[in-house]
């Protein structure tokens, strides 16, 4: 049987180790409003549910649909657009797809001192920070081709991070500066439309519900693509820090 959305709720706040009161003095709501969630009495609003998966290190679509809570491997395309793409794209998915948040997102790249990076090379590795509203999220991924490996964790100390990356050798290379309104499309895939300060726009389509084998996603993700009228000739295998490195050496 599948899990209901309160059920979901219970087990996340559960595993957090938070009480129905923790909980609602997160959310600046009533325990009782948490009670009633819990037990399906009601449903919290599409802009509550954001807020409870930042409090539970989850995406919004696992909360609303029970897809897979976290996954280490993550299968994506990203492709480059142009603004009246974008406006026709985002005008789509606010008819067709359920919005899910828009939010400013400031990501700072990191790499080893030794590595002389131009936008020319070819990194398959990143470790960023990623600040989400109050949350500073540190992120490491590794590309295989069509997917990658994923980790994350929280920090509350971007500062002596910092101190530690220095330490280490790691220096900062690129900072990414957008605006992210994210969406999910056909109860599968998380489509996000990025207008990139400096750079301009982009869409990247996520697959959240593995149901096949991941070359079975990636062919199923670029039919997806192809229907959305999107240019498969412009898929960006390089990366935000990328165009930004491009962007500084041509100055």
């Amino acid at each position: 049987m599948k899990m209901s959305l309160g059920k979901r709720i219970s087990e996340l706040r559960k595993n957090e180790g938070l009480s129905q009161h923790d909980l609602a003095d997160k959310l600046f709501v009533t325990d009782k409003a948490i009670s009633s969630w819990e037990n399906n009495r009601t449903e919290p609003s599409l802009e509550m549910i954001v807020k409870l998966s930042e409090v539970f290190d989850c995406s919004a679509s696992y909360l609303i649909y029970g897809d897979i809570k976290r996954n280490d491997v993550e299968t994506e395309i990203k492709i480059k657009l142009d603004e009246k793409e974008f406006k026709w794209l985002d005008f789509l998915m606010k008819r067709d797809a359920k919005f899910l948040n828009e939010s400013k997102q400031l990501d700072t790249y990191y790499q080893p001192t030794y590595r002389k990076f131009t936008g020319n090379d070819v990194i398959n590795e990143w470790l960023r920070i990623g600040e989400r509203g109050n949350k500073k999220i540190l992120n490491y991924k590794n590309w295989h081709d069509i997917h990658c490996d994923e980790y994350e964790v929280e920090i509350d100390n971007v500062e002596n991070l910092d101190k530690i990356f220095k330490v280490l050798g790691l220096e900062k290379i690129a900072v990414v500066d957008k605006i992210r309104k994210t969406y999910f499309y056909l109860d599968k895939y998380e489509v996000a439309l990025d207008y990139v300060y400096s750079l301009g726009y982009f869409i990247e389509i996520e697959v959240k519900k593995y149901d096949k084998q991941i070359m079975e996603e990636y062919d199923l993700l670029l039919r997806v693509a192809k229907e959305l009228n999107l240019n498969l000739d412009n898929i960006d295998r390089r990366g935000y820090p990328y165009y930004l490195i491009d962007e500084i050496n041509n100055v």
